[in-house]
């Protein structure tokens, strides 16, 4: 073999080895594609698509700064969509023919970049740090974009990183395409994100304007109930046994009316989350018994067999709330009335164990096995045609269920359409031994005239009907009474704390309202107690009289025991 034969092996083995380096070198480009473009599978918005692709260029290209311009394809001019230089941040760039080009899938180095149009909109601080530009494009479906590598140094870049870079235009398309994919996920995101916020911001306006006509109408509907309720208590007095019995008929008849009133404001604060029980020690079977005598009398005027049992037993008391525990019976016993035509309706009441039973049972229309599971949803009646027959909200058995499960207990239905419904309740109960200590507002005191003469309430109510009740219901204890019509009469009949024993202030009157003559009565230094009364139940408004100034409150409709409640315990030796 000659000089030359031995020179062209020697160049045939180079070039075999650089084929080989450049074949390794490709493959290992490809390994680092595939394994890019299972991470951009993997990412969640474009920020971590936009550092996987920095980070793989710069495996193979040295570059400063890595930026992506982008348009949509309507629009004439680019922005800086992507940086890894916050100085890039928000710039404008013309649309000038390379960035055409690159478009088409070319690469370009700029070695004088500060020279060319596409720079020259930049502040001249910008334009220190850009001394070499290696830039390609990619368009998309809705947009096309230009990945600019910006280099600090000149000559930078080269025709064999231009080389690299195109290599890498599969990854590039496929990185460009997930951005615009999750650019327009993101959109509509936003836009339904504005759309659930407006409309949950209608819904809260809605909710607003419903707990307020709410709170309205209670307070309306309370008023005229509070002189029905209030007059019942001052006729008690000196009547036969006849005549009381029949006081006790009216009086559960405007306790059930109450509770009727009571059921729309009582759903709107259980689906608030603001409902909370008021628990006391009661005689469970003089209770029961009483809240039954009502539908009673209206079973009998239908000619339906109305039968209660218990066993109860008569020596324990227990902690319930007998409010929310007649609410129960009302709405489950009033639905078995309602909906027999003709027949038996039976009530048993008894205790098991630590628990309270109650079982209604009738012979009525029944509930198809289908619309069970409504029975329990507001403003849905067993059947549509129901609501029309038989009238009524629909909501009393969505209170009875959401009372029973804030008792802790459980409520369950049979049925069979035309053969009837059995209701049954089981209510955990907390008991102790009754002390038959007799309550001390059950019965006025015959002697609390004696021993009060000398109490002195002011009463600041404006309705003259609630005057009166209050008034007659406060003489009848033995206290005297002095009467204003407003907040800023009181204020003026107030001139010491000796002068009033206690004030009952109403809230709601015209000239000035209970809530304002309170904070002007503390500013004047005065001491003297100050007794809300308010038709309003919403606990911010029970709130709103305590931060006032005002030390308690009763609640309309004003009984006899309120009032004697609240003026023991802020009027010593009462």
């Amino acid at each position: 073999m000659n000089s030359d034969q031995a020179e062209l092996l020697k160049e045939t083995l180079l070039e075999l080895e650089r084929s080989k380096e450049r074949e390794h070198q490709l493959a290992e480009e490809n390994r680092v594609i595939l394994a890019a473009l299972s991470a951009l599978s993997n990412a969640d918005n474009k920020y971590q698509i936009f550092e996987e692709l920095k980070r793989v260029l710069g495996r193979y290209i040295e570059f400063d700064d890595f930026i992506v311009i982008s348009k949509s394809k309507h629009c004439s001019s680019y922005y800086t969509f992507l940086t890894s230089n916050p100085a890039f941040q928000g710039k404008q760039w013309r649309n000038t023919p390379k960035f055409q080009r690159v478009l088409s899938g070319e690469g370009i180095v700029l070695f004088e970049p500060n020279e060319q149009d596409e720079f020259h909109h930049l502040s001249s601080s910008l334009k220190k740090q850009i001394n070499s530009v290696l830039m390609t494009g990619i368009s998309a479906e809705a947009s096309n974009s230009v990945l600019l590598l910006i280099g600090k140094r000149k000559g930078q870049f080269s025709l064999e990183t231009k080389a690299t870079l195109l290599r890498f235009r599969p990854l590039l398309e496929r990185a460009i395409s997930d951005i615009e994919y999750k650019e327009e996920l993101q959109q509509l995101v936003n836009i339904k994100t504005r759309e659930l916020s407006i409309a949950q911001q209608q819904a809260e306006q809605a909710n607003k304007s419903k707990s307020q006509f709410l709170a309205m109408m209670s307070h309306e509907l309370r008023t005229p109930l509070n002189a029905v309720l209030g007059l019942i208590d001052v006729l008690r007095q000196d009547i036969s046994k006849e005549q009381r019995d029949l006081l006790e008929q009216m009086e559960n008849s405007a306790e059930l009316l109450l509770i009727i009133i009571n059921d729309i404001l009582d759903l709107s604060r259980i689906e608030s989350g603001h409902f909370k029980l008021q628990c006391n020690w009661i005689d469970l079977e003089k209770k029961l018994g009483n809240s039954l005598s009502y539908h009673k009398q209206l079973a009998q005027e239908k000619g339906i067999n109305f039968t209660v049992t218990h066993q109860l037993c008569h020596e324990n008391v227990y902690w319930l709330d007998s409010t929310r525990l007649m609410q129960i019976l009302f709405n489950v016993v009033g639905n078995a009335i309602k909906f027999t035509k003709k027949g038996n309706v039976t009530v048993d009441l008894r205790t098991v164990s630590d628990s309270l039973m109650i079982t209604v049972k009738d012979t009525g229309i029944g509930i198809d096995d289908d619309r069970i599971e409504q029975l329990f949803s507001p403003f849905i009646q067993a059947d549509n045609s129901i609501t029309r027959t038989y009238s009524g909200t629909g909501l009393g058995l969505t209170i009875t269920k959401h009372l029973v499960e804030l008792m802790n207990g459980k409520i369950s239905v049979e049925s069979k359409v035309n053969q009837g419904s059995t209701f049954t309740i089981m209510l955990p109960l907390k008991s102790k031994v009754s002390s038959r200590e007799s309550n001390r507002f059950d019965l006025i005191d015959e002697q609390s005239s004696e021993k009060n003469h000398a109490k002195q309430i002011l009463v600041v109510e404006d309705t003259k009907t609630n005057q009166m009740v209050i008034k007659l219901i406060l003489n009848r204890l033995g206290y005297t009474v002095t009467l204003a019509d407003n907040g800023q009469d009181a204020i003026k009949l107030l001139n010491h704390d000796k002068q009033f024993d206690l004030v009952f202030m109403d809230v709601s009157m015209p000239i000035m309202d209970g809530i304002e003559a309170t904070k002007q009565i503390r500013l004047k230094g005065l001491n003297v107690p100050i007794i809300a009364l308010t038709a309003h139940t919403m606990d911010q408004d029970k709130n709103d009289c305590l931060k006032s100034g005002m030390n308690d409150f009763v609640m309309k409709p004003i009984r006899t025991k309120d009032l004697s409640g609240v003026l023991s315990k802020f009027i010593p030796g009462n």
